[in-house]
């Protein structure tokens, strides 16, 4: 219906405007060809059981033009065709969205094919799902770009500003597993930003830093290790090596750990040893 009133709707306006009626078939057959929409997908088969996905643009006597579900074209000669099997439009606007993914890694075609798919089929499950599924997806790399920007931007030293960002991911993570990365990272970066307080003489700063630490992972290694350097520096020996052990026992692979445990423990060795004045 839609198709006949714009049709007409184009010859009443031809004719106001005084043009002559054999005139308009040109315009209004591109008026036709831009307004409507395919109802149909095809698949091509060859010999061998190869296949094409899309659906017929043309077809004439000797050859099949063909639109791929990448949007491009082929041409195919007929005799090379053992038969051609038609299948609803929705179906090639899924198969479509599903070859963005896998093949392009492009969701946001995918989810435009998807939700063109919905729009012809309301409320279908399964398109319905498909749909979430990349909306979740994208959600999850965004995320995981975050984190990862949060991460180099700790490396650079830029410790407040990679909180930042891990504090800003932390409400809105899409998964478990993702939420659990960052409080563990951010935990990391607090004691990281206390060590570097600390070293500076901002005790209080320092502490506040690993009080927020410590809220986020209290079996964070890189907040034992602080603590652990912290009553090292003070000597405070009993308690820099019982720090400094639990922090061995969660990443022992911390720069520099070992050699200032080794320390801490020549140090009460020393002590344990000397003589007792009378």
């Amino acid at each position: 219906m839609k198709l006949i009133y714009l049709v007409n709707k184009g010859l009443n306006l031809l004719r106001r405007d005084g043009f002559f009626m054999v005139k308009s078939f040109i315009p209004l057959s591109i008026l036709v060809v831009f307004v409507s929409t395919p109802t149909f997908a095809d698949v091509i088969w060859f010999s061998n059981n190869n296949r094409l996905d899309g659906h017929v643009v043309r077809r004439s006597p000797t050859d099949t033009n063909f639109k791929l579900l990448n949007g491009s074209n082929v041409t195919v000669e007929n005799p090379d065709i053992t038969r051609t099997d038609a299948e609803p439009y929705v179906v090639y606007l899924l198969k479509r969205g599903e070859h963005y993914l896998k093949n392009y890694g492009e969701p946001e075609r995918a989810l435009s094919s998807f939700q063109e798919a919905l729009r012809l089929k309301p409320n279908d499950p399964y398109i319905q799902e498909r749909i979430d599924w990349v909306l979740l997806s994208q959600r999850i790399q965004r995320c995981k770009d975050g984190i990862e920007e949060a991460r180099e931007k700790a490396r650079e030293g830029n410790f407040q500003e990679s909180i930042n960002i891990f504090e800003g991911l932390l409400p809105t993570a899409p998964r478990d597993e993702l939420a659990r990365t960052i409080k563990r990272e951010v935990a990391e970066t607090y004691a990281q930003l206390a060590y570097k307080f600390f070293d500076h003489s901002y005790f209080i700063g320092a502490e506040q830093m690993l009080r927020k630490s410590e809220e986020y992972n209290p079996n964070s290694p890189m907040l034992h290790f602080v603590l652990g350097r912290i009553y090292h520096i003070n000597g405070d020996f009993p308690e820099a090596d019982r720090e400094y052990t639990l922090a061995m026992e969660l990443a022992p692979d911390i720069p520099k750990l070992s050699v200032y445990l080794a320390d801490v423990r020549k140090e009460l060795r020393f002590i344990q040893s000397a003589p007792i004045d009378q």
